[in-house]
């Protein structure tokens, strides 16, 4: 087994850093280029940052902000958030964004997402699936009243090229009670594709159980470094300890 990932998860409001419950009531807990620091500082394995209202208000990621996140850090970094075209998929790359996470393209224009990935190499491109749990299965959380069965959607995206899925689960997400590994199960069923899980995480535990149960080896947090005294090296600690290989900075 590789060694597992924490991703630290980042959420932009196009001002600051934000921290939602299950994807609504957002409170602010940051400055972006600040918490870049520290979490450089702290030698994460990657950092997650997503710009989440930038295509609801049409709107492009600000790339400034985003330069100034990227100067302080020396692990891969991804972007999301207001990618609509190529060229801002390119301008992502081009200031040093090592993937693009996309959401909105892959449910409005997928054919965007095969031509990305000729472009740019599958390697870049993560797609972000929020998973909402209904009576009759997940389906893809979004603005545009669309009813999108994880089980099509993962497949189709895998099939246009995707290179890795942020699966969300969004009853899960800011609630600090633990992973739905029913969810992350499902989706490793559909698809080889690497997943990060994200959503739920609040103790380490929690994140023994995520790598104990599945055969992901990757997974993204927010709140339990936003709002408890524990760091990404205190999960990695927690890993070690459980017989998970990860990178632990002694």
């Amino acid at each position: 087994m590789l060694k597992v990932r924490i991703i630290p998860v980042l959420t932009f409001n196009g001002f600051g850093l934000i921290k939602t419950k299950q994807f609504s009531n957002p409170r602010m807990v940051g400055n972006p280029v600040q918490a870049a620091r520290v979490y450089n500082s702290r030698g994460v394995d990657e950092l997650a940052f997503i710009d989440i209202y930038a295509s609801k208000q049409k709107r492009s990621t600000n790339l400034p902000v985003i330069r100034d996140i990227l100067k302080e850090c020396f692990m891969p970094v991804s972007i999301g958030g207001g990618i609509s075209t190529l060229e801002d998929i390119n301008n992502l790359l081009k200031i040093g964004a090592d993937k693009v996470i996309i959401k909105k393209l892959a449910l409005t224009n997928p054919d965007l997402i095969k031509e990305a990935v000729n472009f740019f190499g599958s390697q870049c491109i993560t797609i972000a699936t929020d998973a909402k749990k209904y009576e009759n299965g997940y389906f893809i959380y979004n603005e545009f009243g669309m009813l999108y069965d994880v089980k099509e959607f993962i497949p189709q995206m895998e099939d246009l090229g995707a290179g890795e899925f942020i699966v969300n689960s969004v009853d899960n997400d800011g609630l600090m009670n633990g992973f739905d590994i029913s969810l992350i199960l499902q989706c490793e069923k559909l698809t080889k594709v690497p997943i990060v899980a994200v959503g739920g995480g609040g103790l380490p535990g929690h994140f023994t159980e995520l790598f104990s149960k599945t055969g992901i080896e990757a997974v993204g947090a927010a709140s339990i470094f936003h709002f408890s005294q524990y760091t990404p090296n205190d999960i990695k600690i927690e890993l070690n300890n459980n017989g998970i290989p990860i990178r632990v900075r002694v």
